[in-house]
């Protein structure tokens, strides 16, 4: 299942079984998300001032390792002797990722049957999930105050020490896709960390950067 979430852990966007039906590195090229991205279809907010400064960065998506660096898409840096200032900016990009990691938590915490193997057709799996990521969506948005519980839980299950996302169960991710960004979407990510080394720092993140 590959997805797209808000900041208010709501599915934007699913798409159910892409990963049985192409290899690894044809998911996410083959992905209608990334199709509408390409060409700027899905209403990505124009550019803007980041707060506290006066760069302007494009609005973006926020991936792992297993996607593609886009001008719309920021991924990690890649590799372990990284520089300091890289490590702040993954860890801040991890931050901002556990919204989704915490989405998919409240979605198996609420629905007991991503609790164990869904025994069924292909076909019926797909129309379970798209139910349920429907339901979790009018939840989210009809009653909040007594969905938050199952957020608190999703949150529980999804973070453990120094908030490393724990495995998801049924909820899996892409396998890493090599590719080669462009240099603009490597300038697009160095903009980024520079800012959050700078004006946008905060102050716990050297201490927890190393632990990610």
């Amino acid at each position: 299942m590959l997805a797209l979430v808000d900041a208010k852990y709501k599915f934007l966007y699913v798409d159910v079984g892409g990963a049985g039906r192409a290899s690894d590195g044809g998911v996410w090229d083959k992905c209608t998300l990334n199709r509408a991205v390409q060409g700027n279809v899905i209403g990505i907010p124009p550019p803007s001032t980041l707060p506290y400064s006066n760069i302007v960065c494009p609005s973006v998506l926020v991936g792992d390792d297993a996607f593609p660096l886009r001008m719309n898409l920021m991924k990690p840096y890649p590799g372990k002797n990284l520089t300091p200032e890289r490590m702040n900016f993954n860890y801040r990009l991890s931050r901002a990722r556990r919204t989704s990691e915490n989405a998919f938590g409240i979605l198996s915490a609420k629905f007991r049957i991503f609790k164990q193997p869904i025994i069924t057709s292909p076909k019926n799996i797909s129309k379970i999930i798209l139910a349920t990521v429907v339901l979790h969506n009018y939840l989210r948005s009809k009653t909040p105050d007594e969905y938050r519980i199952e957020e608190q839980r999703g949150q529980q299950h999804q973070t453990g020490n120094a908030g490393q996302p724990e495995d998801a169960g049924a909820m899996r991710g892409l396998a890493r896709i090599p590719r080669n960004a462009d240099n603009d979407a490597k300038a697009v990510r160095e903009q980024f960390m520079a800012y959050f080394n700078n004006e946008g720092r905060v102050d716990w993140q050297e201490r927890m950067a190393p632990l990610h």
